[in-house]
């Protein structure tokens, strides 16, 4: 009966998994026992579960006891009911129930067939509930190692992250004390360039009057000496016009005597010696005032020019002042400049006349870098004068030359915006220039390159009268 039982119960465990429960279906290579919790092979499984030790079963002697197989032969000899008594007792019940088994038979043996199902359903569940827990308990372990490991990761990236953490945090510290000693030093920097500024300020604005004054001096006298030189032309004029007045006179006279005289030969040919001779002074006396009226003309031309170009070295000199005062709160640094060149034509006529030049404001390549500024003449230099316009870059003289790199070596491109104000329709006129300089206080010389004029005048160049040059400091 226990080998039928055990038989059942290893059928009923071996049965598939559709039989137990359709919800959740895990499938082990391995399986365990039941009764001594060990695990085997799906093979060897069935052989152990009829040779195992710990499968119970009945005892022999009715004592309704179930022992395991290993313990049966120690419980056969203790057990109370030996085969002598169990005879008696048989024969007595015998006898006894005979006539009760008689009337009874056909009652209990459909008891004793229910009773069985039901334990062997109750056995069913058992091990139904035994493998479910066998199932969670392997989930768990799994998940317990799974748990582990990721603990056991998580707390070496905590450990790790600590330490960046750490690190960080000291650098931080590092960078804030470098941060607060070089805002520090920029103050002081900043101080000192104010004051530098201010004195250079006061010298420049000295400088300034001393010019405004040198030209006022210089104007006066160029008034003075225009007023005497048409006064001096005046007089020469009426000189001219009296000595042609009396030059007149004098050939009327002459050719009033010619008529009254044609008979003497001698004295017609000393009359017209003597008007030849007064014909060449004359003629030498227009040519000479014509050589010093040329030269009074240059002069005053020279002049001119003199007076404009002060005016205008006056006017940049106002514009460095306040390209100074705004360097000194607010710097372009970025080594890109956009310059809006207004009253084109009106410069352009200046620059043919008294051969100007236009400077652009002072940027710097980068902070704390080289000081530069575009010059430009509109209307050409040496041979490309009057067809072409003619710039250069300039490295100026600056705050930080001391702490630069020397010689200076630069790249820069030189850009003639096109005003279509069309995006995609826009072509603007792209130049590459080299700008080099031996060192701060070494004379530059400068590399100049050219656009022509029919160009600036193609498309959209110029407009408005205004033409755009952007200038960006390339390396």
């Amino acid at each position: 009966m226990s080998l039928n039982r055990t038989a059942d119960n290893a059928s009923q465990q071996q049965q598939p998994p559709q039989q137990l429960k359709s919800t959740t279906i895990v499938k082990y290579e391995k399986s365990s026992c039941l009764f001594c919790n060990e695990w085997f092979d799906a093979q060897t499984f069935t052989e152990h579960l009829i040779h195992c030790g710990q499968v119970l079963e009945e005892c022999p002697n009715s004592c309704h006891v179930f022992i395991p197989r290993i313990r049966m032969r120690s419980h056969l000899k203790e057990c109370p009911r030996s085969k002598q008594s169990q005879q008696q007792q048989q024969s007595q019940r015998l006898s006894v129930s005979m006539e009760r088994l008689d009337q009874h038979s056909d009652h209990r043996v459909p008891v004793l067939e229910q009773d069985v199902s039901t334990i062997r359903s109750v056995l069913n569940e058992e091990i139904r509930q035994r493998l479910h827990l066998i199932t969670d308990v392997g989930n768990i372990r799994k998940q317990n190692q799974v748990v582990e490991d990721w603990t056991r990761e998580t707390d070496h990236n905590l450990l790790e992250l600590r330490k960046q953490l750490d690190i960080e945090s000291a650098q931080r510290a590092f960078a804030i004390e470098q941060n607060q000693a070089d805002f520090q030093y920029c103050c002081n920097l900043t101080q000192s360039l104010k004051e530098q500024v201010n004195i250079k300020l006061d010298e420049l604005q000295q400088h300034i009057n001393q010019l405004s004054a040198d030209v006022s001096y210089h104007q006066n006298q160029l008034n003075d000496n225009i007023i005497k030189l048409e006064e001096i032309v005046f007089e020469n004029e009426r000189l001219n016009r009296d000595k042609f007045v009396q030059i007149e006179q004098f050939l009327q006279e002459i050719n009033e005597d010619l008529k009254t005289k044609l008979g003497s030969g001698d004295f017609a040919t000393s009359k017209q010696a003597t008007l030849d001779y007064e014909v060449k002074n004359v003629k030498s006396i227009l040519l000479e005032t014509e050589e010093r009226c040329d030269k009074l003309s240059n002069i005053v031309e020279n002049l001119d020019k003199t007076m404009h170009q002060t005016m205008q070295n006056i006017a940049d000199i106002e514009n460095q002042l306040a390209m100074q005062q705004r360097i000194s709160s607010v710097q372009n640094i970025r080594g890109h400049l956009i310059w809006r060149i207004k009253d084109y034509s009106k410069k352009l006529e200046e620059a043919k006349q008294y051969d100007s030049i236009l400077h652009s404001a002072m940027f710097s390549n980068k902070a704390y870098g080289y000081a530069l500024r575009l010059d430009i003449y509109l209307n050409g230099k040496g041979t490309w004068k009057g067809r072409n316009l003619i710039a250069c870059l300039n490295v100026l003289s600056g705050e930080y030359d001391p702490l630069l790199p020397w010689p200076c070596r630069l790249q820069a491109e030189i850009i003639i915006r096109d005003q279509s104000g069309i995006e995609q329709d826009a072509q603007d006129y792209v130049k590459i220039i080299q700008v080099r300089k031996k060192s701060d206080d070494y004379i530059q010389s400068n590399q100049y390159f050219h656009i022509p004029h029919r160009v600036i005048t193609s498309r959209n160049y110029l407009r408005n009268d205004s033409l755009y040059v952007e200038v960006k400091v390339i390396k």
